[in-house]
């Protein structure tokens, strides 16, 4: 082979070799821009993700904000509405109540009734013949330091026979407090009456208006709910009970 035809194969060579690397770097070229590219869109999907996310947020912020200030009004009314209750309740029990009458008195009259034994005797395992009203009695306990005291009990109602013992709470309104008081009081009952120790005791409480969370606590409790419409009474209890 001759010089010149060494020459030109070591040309056409590096011509290869020339296109080679250039194509190299073209395609070099084209991936960085594709990448940048899908880092881009990456970026701009990201972002759009999370613009959508607290556009969710602030949507899911105003609508709690709502719903507990629509919360706020209905409890501000409802107290409203028993302020008034109360108040026309109060000026009745002036009007037909004469001299020493209470709304309490009034309220555990129109309350307790003879209906619920009726309610109650539906109950397998339960039946009571004996109804009492407001018992009233003094026990010995201890203080916080270890004192023998004298403590008053009071049971609004009793249903009872002598295997069983209904114990009844009787208010105009039933709130919460009341009827986390009564359970106490009810863990009291067989202590204040050992005369009915013996015996199984059950709790129950009637009312004319109930706050629906003391509903839920006090069937969490497993009380009797009871709703008066004098003079008519009504378990109350959800199904299942």
């Amino acid at each position: 082979m001759s010089d010149e035809n060494k020459l030109a194969e070591v040309n056409a060579t590096l011509d290869r070799f020339a296109k080679l690397i250039e194509e190299n770097a073209r395609q070099l070229a084209e991936d960085r821009k594709e990448a940048k590219r899908l880092r881009a869109e990456d970026l701009a999907k990201a972002l759009a993700e999370e613009k959508e996310r607290k556009a969710e947020e602030k949507e899911r912020k105003a609508e709690e904000k709502e719903r507990k200030a629509e919360e706020k009004k209905r409890q501000a009314e409802w107290e409203k509405r028993q302020a008034e209750w109360d108040k026309r309740f109060a000026n009745m029990c002036d009007q037909v109540g004469g001299q020493g009458s209470t709304i309490g008195e009034i309220t555990e009259a129109m309350t307790v009734s003879d209906n619920i034994i009726d309610l109650v005797n539906g109950f397998e395992g339960i039946n009571v013949n004996n109804f009492a009203f407001n018992i009233r009695k003094k026990y010995r306990s201890s203080d916080s330091n270890g004192n023998s005291i004298r403590k008053q009990h009071e049971v609004d109602g009793l249903a009872d026979s002598k295997e069983v013992a209904v114990v009844i709470e009787a208010k105009t309104t039933l709130t919460k407090g009341y009827v986390e008081d009564f359970v106490v009081k009810l863990a009291r009952f067989k202590v204040a009456y050992p005369e009915h120790s013996h015996k199984d005791v059950y709790g129950a409480v009637t009312f004319i208006r109930a706050d629906e969370h003391a509903l839920a606590l006090a069937e969490r409790h497993g009380l009797f709910i009871i709703k008066t419409s004098p003079p008519d009474v009504e378990l109350a209890n959800n199904k299942g009970f």
